[in-house]
């Protein structure tokens, strides 16, 4: 009860774009399930009788205003008679009905209208016809059950005279007898399939609600966009099965979607307002989400864009950039820091010299020390003053701290998440924990997103990708030719 409490507006907008499917399919269960019971149950018809309860006494002003007074507290009296089986066995054993007093007395309604000494008894029935004699025929075994009870014995006044039957005080006069209804009460038809529907859509939403509540995986870019005011700066799609990790396209290729979200990419980390070098970190929640592919094929981009790129395999626990770049790794970035290589004996260049990738070598028992060490910022400052781009491929953030440790030295982190496979309190702790090194977040890319979906984004025009991925406008100084080096 709590989480529904702290939902917004926005959180629901957000879980009913998500659950429209299932809440469409829930009110058409919901109209097909009343439209089935409806037409399973036997109409009912409706035959209403009403009678006029007056007093029997003339005579001066007092009198009739007693007269009154009484017949007003016998209507309630005779309204609950009405459904005693004194009244109802008669009009059973007439109809030759075949029910008990109580099963008969269910199919009667009988009320009193409001500020009136008037009953009115309602017979409901398969029959139009018997619903209409049935409450005549009640409406005039009431009248003669009152009549029997209200009548009183005077005394003999002659002798040898019989007694005298003393006329009843009060009177029940028919006013309205019962006629053949044309069209059934129930089952409404329409009333039916209203409330089926509003109770399938209801219970739709409510699924759609605990769903979120259970699920808690981001299944759609506007639940990332939602999540974080950081930006979303690059969406890649899923790779078309059999195509490579890595890309190897020229400028000019115009190649698919998956090799225009890194066009984009590109574009959108050259706007970013970078405090210092071109060197990002990027890294992801947890493992699993794509980061060292979506990294390969950033580096690649920026590449074949003219600017000078190195990739750094800083997983010191489970590099993947040498099998990505499909290269010799058991030399790299620990031979460096240890001191028994220099970066010209292990880095390795990739199709041009404009791309070089230094694999992470051998793993090592302490990579956090080695990453946190002098050597490694002395070799960070080294690389960022010779190449024009620099990309570290780092641990997940969640597990360990390799990310927080190295995001000091960098100009932003590139925190890659995967559709339907991040979830959001990973996306927030990831967040927060390189916020609490007062780590530059440079943006969120989102990975493996459906092809109908990045199709969508990727044919949103050039300016609202700037839009919704700048901070801040670039100063005079800031601004670069048109798809040069990032940063």
């Amino acid at each position: 009860m709590g989480a529904l409490i702290r939902m917004g507006m926005k959180d629901y907008a957000r879980i009913l774009r998500r659950s429209w499917l299932m809440i469409v399919v829930a009110a058409l269960i919901g109209v097909i399930a009343a439209w089935t019971v409806t037409s399973t149950r036997t109409s009912q018809y409706a035959a209403t009788s009403a009678a006029f309860v007056s007093s029997d006494r003339s005579g001066t002003l007092a009198e009739l205003t007693q007269g009154n007074a009484f017949t007003e507290g016998r209507v309630s009296t005779y309204a609950k008679l009405a459904s005693e089986p004194i009244v109802t066995q008669p009009v059973i054993d007439d109809f030759d009905l075949g029910v008990t007093p109580q099963q008969f007395a269910d199919k009667l309604t009988v009320t009193i209208p409001v500020d009136t000494t008037m009953i009115e008894i309602t017979v409901q029935d398969a029959s139009p016809s018997v619903a209409a004699n049935l409450a005549n025929a009640v409406m005039t075994s009431l009248q003669t059950t009152v009549a029997e009870i209200e009548t009183s014995t005077t005394p003999v006044t002659t002798p040898g005279a019989a007694p005298a039957q003393a006329a009843p005080p009060v009177k029940i006069t028919q006013v309205r007898f019962a006629e053949k209804p044309t069209s059934p009460v129930s089952p409404n038809l329409l009333l039916n399939l209203a409330i089926g529907l509003f109770a399938g859509i209801a219970l739709g939403a409510l699924a759609g609600i605990i769903r979120d509540m259970v699920d808690v995986r981001i299944r759609t870019l506007d639940e990332f966009e939602g999540l974080t005011p950081i930006p979303v700066v690059g969406v890649v799609p899923q790779r078309s099965k059999g195509r490579p990790g890595v890309v190897d396209w020229t400028p000019n290729d115009p190649g698919d979607a998956f090799d225009e979200s890194f066009r984009i990419l590109r574009t959108n980390l050259q706007f970013l307002d970078v405090d210092g070098p071109a060197t990002f970190i990027v890294t992801s929640p947890r493992s699993g989400d794509g980061k060292s592919t979506v990294l390969a094929n950033l580096a690649v981009a920026i590449a074949a864009n003219g600017s000078r790129v190195l990739v750094v395999d800083a997983d010191l626990r489970r590099p993947q950039v040498h099998d990505q770049f499909g290269i010799e790794g058991g030399a790299g970035l620990t031979d460096i820091l240890i001191g028994r290589a220099e970066l010209a004996d292990v880095v390795q260049p990739w199709r041009s010299e404009r791309l070089h990738v230094l694999a992470s070598g051998r793993v090592p028992p302490n990579p956090s020390e080695l990453l946190g060490s002098a050597h490694m910022h002395e070799f960070m400052q080294q690389v960022q003053n010779t190449y024009e781009v620099v990309l570290y491929d780092c641990a997940p953030v969640l597990p360990v701290p390799d990310a927080a440790i190295l995001s000091r030295h960098v100009g932003g982190v590139l925190l890659v998440t995967s559709i339907d496979r991040s979830r959001r309190d990973q996306v927030r702790g990831a967040l927060r924990a390189l916020e609490r090194v007062h780590a530059r977040i440079s943006g969120i890319v989102v990975n493996r997103l459906t092809a109908r979906g990045a199709m969508s984004y990727l044919a949103e025009p050039y300016q609202s990708h700037q839009e919704r991925t700048i901070p801040a406008e670039p100063t005079d100084s800031q601004q670069a030719p048109a798809e040069s080096t990032p940063g």
